[in-house]
């Protein structure tokens, strides 16, 4: 008998072995996986779901409130175990909660604050196909990754480093102690969600974010490792101070630490300026992403 029940430990490994065995999405480790369901913030045991067959996990739904809107972060059902109803019933249980605490509608694809992706690639045709039939229905607004070759290349900056430190700009590896500066710069920036991405990269050994500094402000920050392991994003500098090489400088240092890695490539998420990437680093288009909405209507009676 199917039975769904809160997200909990146990289910940990078995969804990162199911999500890493989607194509091309292969970065994802428990912890990672860990840090956006049950260490989240907007856990809820009513919306973060696992489809239990004879005690063996064979489907899953990440929902959550944010923002007072509904979001699904991730949904899969195990190989084999497709078109039996599981996604279906998890879905149901879900919207039927958000219904119930009144919210309007819900976003398929990421969520906010912690995301695993930028939406739904566009290769996952069961994927798309299932949305649709639930009634979602999207823009067909296209968000890309982009593809970074890593070895084998020179990513030095000592002499753009020694150029910026002439005009008063300090690079530098990020530091625990500067969380509170870089959510400042952040929402100065109309970037708060990039802070609560950041900040979690703080927390990384080593911290997987690169900052330019003027004095103690912080006016440039690019982060790696955040979203996956050879993920690249999000960076930021300052509008003001952009075209002086900050951005260059501090991708190249997120490169470097993947290279020094092992890593032979990485993905820029949710890329752009795209002209950049390219030009800079050469970086090309790779996956492409839908996000989908649903509105919730009341249910009779509400």
């Amino acid at each position: 008998m199917l039975r769904l029940v809160p997200f909990a430990e146990r289910h940990i490994a078995p969804f990162t072995r199911a999500f890493n065995a989607l194509p091309d999405n292969a970065v994802w480790t428990e912890e990672y996986t860990r840090s956006r369901t049950l260490d989240d913030p907007t856990y809820d045991p009513a919306l973060m779901l696992a489809a239990e067959e004879d005690g063996q996990p064979v489907g899953y739904l990440q929902g959550s409130i944010a923002k007072e809107e509904g979001w699904i972060r991730a949904f899969l059902v195990e190989p084999g175990r497709q078109r039996q109803g599981i996604g279906t019933a998890l879905f149901e249980a879900v919207e039927t909660t958000l219904r119930e605490r009144g919210v309007p509608a819900v976003t398929a694809g990421y969520a906010l604050p912690r995301y695993f992706l930028p939406g739904v690639d566009i290769h996952y045709t069961p994927a798309i196909s299932f949305l649709f039939q639930r009634g979602y229905t999207t823009t067909r607004e296209t968000r890309v990754n982009m593809d970074v070759v890593v070895a084998g290349r020179d990513w030095t900056t000592a002499a753009q480093e020694a150029a910026l430190a002439a005009k008063g700009y300090t690079i530098r590896r990020g530091r625990p102690e500067d969380r509170a500066e870089l959510e400042r710069f952040c929402l100065a920036e109309s970037h708060a969600n990039w802070a609560t991405e950041s900040g979690m990269a703080l927390e990384r050994q080593p911290v997987t974010v690169h900052l330019a500094l003027r004095g103690s402000e912080i006016v440039g920050m690019a982060t790696h490792g955040f979203i996956g392991r050879t993920h690249f994003g999000p960076m930021l500098t300052r509008t003001d101070l952009r075209g002086l090489g900050i951005g260059t400088v501090l991708l190249k240092r997120c490169l470097a630490d993947w290279q020094r890695q092992g890593h032979e490539r990485g993905e820029i998420i949710w890329a752009g300026p795209i002209a950049f990437y390219a030009r800079t680093v050469g970086a090309t288009i790779g996956r492409a992403f839908w996000v989908f909405k649903k509105t919730l209507a009341a249910q009779a009676g509400a």
